[in-house]
């Protein structure tokens, strides 16, 4: 009885293991450059962008004609040009569970 805990034990232990570094794997190094930034996200679904980006740091919701509208802010995260700076504050429009809009600035997001 007591292997078959082991084993089960060890079993549940690999599979979070396993499952920590697909995660891991599925986090992008950050900052992003600013094309990729638009190629990879433009038009993905909400959970592929928290998949990648993790929760954001500021949501922002609205409704109107075209449904539900969500303002996803994340710092810091998106290479300005080719410098090695980055913008303050990406801002990801998200309706109806989509990515509709992508916008980066450094004035503070209202």
């Amino acid at each position: 009885m007591k292997k078959i805990i082991s084993r089960i034990v060890m079993a549940a232990s690999i599979g979070l293991l396993m499952s920590a570094s697909v995660y891991a794997d599925s986090m992008i190094k950050e900052p992003i450059p600013e094309f990729e930034f638009v190629k990879m996200f433009s038009g993905k679904d909400a959970d592929f962008v928290k998949q990648h980006l993790g929760e954001p740091d500021e949501v922002m919701k609205r409704e109107n004609d075209s449904g539900k509208v969500e303002f996803w802010i994340y710092k810091n995260i998106v290479e300005i040009g080719k410098s090695d700076e980055t913008y303050k504050y990406t801002q990801i429009g998200i309706i109806n569970g989509y990515v509709e809009t992508l916008g980066n600035t450094n004035r503070t997001p209202k």
